[in-house]
This record gives C-alpha cells, structure tokens and sequence, in this order.
C-alpha cells in the first residue's frame, strides 16, 4: 500500500510537470494541459472500468458460489421465515442455502436469482430471532442493489490498482453499504437489538485467524482502518442499540 501510494503520487507530480512544461509546445494554457490530462484519464478510467464492471457483474458469483461448496436445502421451518422475511421486504425472488462451512457465514449472490447462503455453523449459533435479522440482513443487500453497485466500485477499482484514494473511496463505499444492510434489516425485522446480538456472537465465535481470509463472504470482516470493507463491530452494535432506543 505505502510503495503503491508513493508511485502514485510521484507519477501524479510527473505529470503535472510535464503538463506545464510542454504546454507552450502545444500551445495550450497550462491550465489546459493539466485539464487536458486528467480529463483523458477519467476517461480512460470510464471506458476500462464499464465493460470491467459488466463482466464481474456475471462472473463474481460464480467465483463465490466455487467457495461455497455443497450447498443444501434449509429445513422447512427456516424458509419459512426466509420466506416471510423477502415478501415482507418485497423482494420479488430469493432463495435460501445451506453451506457446510465451518465458520459462521451469511452472503447475499445477485445471480439470475438472488441466492442467499448462511453455514450450517451459523444455524446451530443462533438464536430464530437473531436469525431472521441476519437473514434480513443479506436480504437487504438484494434488495438495495449492492451486490451489482460492489462490482462497479470495484471495476473502477482494478482499472486505477495504484489509486489510493480509490482503495479508501471503494473500502469507504463497502462500509455504507454494510450499515444500511443493518438499518434496513432492523427496520424490517423491528428487532435491532436481535441483529445486534448476532453480530456479537458471530464475532466470538469466528476463527480470528480465518475473519480476514473470508473476505465479502462474512457479516463480519477485520481491521478499523480506512481501507477496511467492514464498519467495526462496536460501532455496529452502537449503532443498532441507539436505533432499538429511537423506535421505543
């Protein structure tokens, strides 16, 4: 990160250097040269992060999906609910899965129809209600587009790879995205309090070791700084604890 951050700031000061210095080569006001670069590169940008952004809109939940192996029906009672969850949330089609897992998973895959997978792990760690509010939770990803505005995000990501503030500005993004989940879900469910709990005990009972490996397939990720993907779980509870105490 600190070599990419300092290539990229040197190259940004190369650039304007050269801007001003062959400005009168090109008979350009220096302010022209350096609007003329930088509007090329957006540019650039724009037209190398578009068609990125299509081809992992269709190719990132068959990459999720190869993580997330034998996947199984959910008992009956618990589509019930993940059923009564979605039309409450109206979302026209979902389904729900199982996944043998070891650690406690929850994610949301916008494919042709938008698959919601929690761990086995996770059904015997939960309570019903804190359940539903984790799948409330992915089903709030479905339901405000994430999964399709992530891969946007993230396409502009790969087209500038030394940018670093495309690296804060994507990690920035994931976490809104994430505490409006939650919102959206306690709103749902009317039991912030249930989703808070479930936060906690996902949390003590995930491998720390493993958290940062699981990446965008966990509720949870790891790290508080800038460039993290997940809010930090304190801040999370905070947050669904003063909600519970607005709605009183």
């Amino acid at each position: 990160m600190l070599v990419s951050s300092i290539f990229f700031w040197l190259f940004l000061a190369l650039s304007l250097f050269l801007c001003y210095a062959t400005a009168g080569t090109y008979e350009l006001q220096p302010e022209n040269a350096v609007r003329a670069v930088f509007g090329n590169a957006l540019l650039i940008a724009i037209a190398a992060g578009l068609p990125l952004a299509i081809f992992l809109r269709y190719i990132s939940p068959k990459i999720v999906l190869a993580k997330a192996k034998n996947l199984t029906t959910a008992p009956s009672d618990i589509i019930e609910s993940f059923e009564a969850l979605r039309k409450e949330m109206g979302i026209p089609a979902a389904q729900l899965r199982l996944s043998k897992m070891s650690a406690p998973i929850s994610f949301a895959i916008d494919a042709d129809e938008p698959l919601i997978v929690i761990s086995e792990r996770l059904l015997s760690l939960l309570k019903r209600d804190e359940l539903e509010a984790v799948m409330a939770h992915e089903l709030a990803h479905v339901k405000n587009s994430d999964t399709m505005l992530k891969a946007l995000v993230t396409a502009y990501k790969t087209a500038l790879p030394i940018d670093p503030l495309i690296r804060m500005v994507e990690a920035a993004f994931h976490r809104e995205r994430e505490m409006v989940a939650d919102e959206t879900a306690a709103l749902a469910t009317n039991k912030p309090l249930s989703l808070a709990s479930a936060l906690l005990k996902i949390y003590e009972a995930f491998p720390k070791s493993d958290l940062r490996s699981y990446g965008t397939l966990s509720i949870l990720g790891a790290g508080s700084t800038l460039t993290s993907r997940h809010p930090p779980i304190r801040y999370r509870i905070n947050q669904l604890i003063r909600l519970a105490e607005s709605h009183r």
